[in-house]
């Protein structure tokens, strides 16, 4: 008789529970359904415009091409740029090189807003104006098409043309800046009519193998890339190499460590060291030695890049010199050198 009460009351709710279904208010089914998250709305959510998207928070790229962009992080205060942003495979994806945090447009909107995944794609979803589609390109030139045969085309046009005078401009501004300059480098002179400057072009990752020309304003401080932003290298019959964040500092650190014989490298910014890999692996030298930027983000970078280089390398080591003299890279430090022993000579 019990038993029978138990298996009538076990049915009794699992009417009522079939009942509620069918009656409940429309309003409150539509609520539900919207309140479901499917795969689609999550992918959807991924494809979202990060830059614009980071811009429409109030922080401009301080450098943006097509659809890669480097911001000042959003998620922290830092003094340099190191939030870089980018769209492949139809996913914008982040990462922060000061902190080694990285992810996808949902993770951000996560961590900036204080949100949980499922609200983060709905925000992402709901949000007309922060949802753009991905870049799109309606005209393309020759460079977007092939940028490597464009810089080299352009690079072979500029030394046919250069002059005595334009030579003579390349090698004073590495003197003017205390580094050394090789003919080997393979520099030009490249005008911006539209800016109306001129800047040093130099090849990367070297002449031989040119995929970008990394280029420096002669009487200012402006920065180009042209082509594809890689890392550089002027390759020495050394088994040892040193790595820098720019190619000013590898240039100085040669005269830093008075070693003129080493091979030098840089990454051309933090974003540069997963790259290192690749080029370890083909030079196979005994001992790399890593002096990047002595700030946050240089520091984090040459940690990744030491646990790269030690695949690839019997030593690695990091240098401190920047460190113990208090300058944030290999060129101010040997600028300031350049001034102690101006001060001397003076004196």
């Amino acid at each position: 008789m019990e038993e029978k009460k138990i298996k009538e009351g076990r049915l009794t709710a699992f009417i009522r529970k079939i009942w509620k279904r069918l009656t409940i208010r429309e309003p409150r089914r539509q609520a539900v359904l919207r309140m479901r998250v499917t795969d689609r709305d999550i992918e959807a959510a991924r494809r979202v415009n990060l830059i614009v998207l980071i811009e429409s928070l109030g922080y401009k790229p301080t450098q943006s091409r097509g659809e890669k962009a480097m911001f000042f992080s959003p998620l922290r205060k830092e003094t340099k740029p190191s939030f870089s942003v980018s769209y492949y495979n139809g996913r914008w994806t982040w990462k922060d090189w000061g902190t080694g945090e990285h992810g996808d447009t949902i993770s951000f909107i996560q961590q900036y807003h204080g949100l949980d995944f499922l609200d983060a794609v709905r925000k992402l979803n709901n949000s007309v104006s922060s949802s753009p589609p991905p870049p799109q390109h309606q005209k393309l030139t020759a460079y977007d098409t092939d940028k490597v045969s464009w810089v080299r085309n352009l690079h072979k046009e500029r030394t046919s043309i250069m002059t005595t005078g334009d030579r003579a401009s390349i090698k004073r501004y590495f003197l003017e800046r205390g580094v050394r300059h090789y003919d080997e480098m393979s520099c030009i002179v490249y005008d911006n009519f539209k800016e109306k400057k001129r800047f040093v072009g130099i090849p990367m990752p070297c002449p031989l193998d040119m995929k970008g020309l990394e280029c420096r304003e002669i009487c200012g401080s402006s920065r180009q890339t042209l082509g594809h932003k890689c890392l550089w290298m002027l390759r020495r019959q050394s088994p040892r190499i040193v790595v820098t964040e720019s190619i000013l500092d590898a240039l100085a650190a040669e005269i830093v460590l008075d070693d003129y014989s080493l091979t030098l490298c840089s990454i051309n910014g933090v974003g540069g060291v997963e790259k290192l890999g690749s080029l370890l692996e083909a030079l196979k030298p005994q001992e790399t030695l890593f002096a990047l930027d002595n700030d946050e983000p240089g520091r984090f970078a040459q940690q990744t890049a030491m646990e790269i280089a030690a695949r690839y390398c019997d030593k690695v080591s990091a240098l401190d010199h920047c460190i113990k003299a208090g300058v944030k890279d290999m060129h101010k430090l040997l600028n300031s050198r350049s001034q102690i022993f101006r001060v001397a000579r003076e004196q």
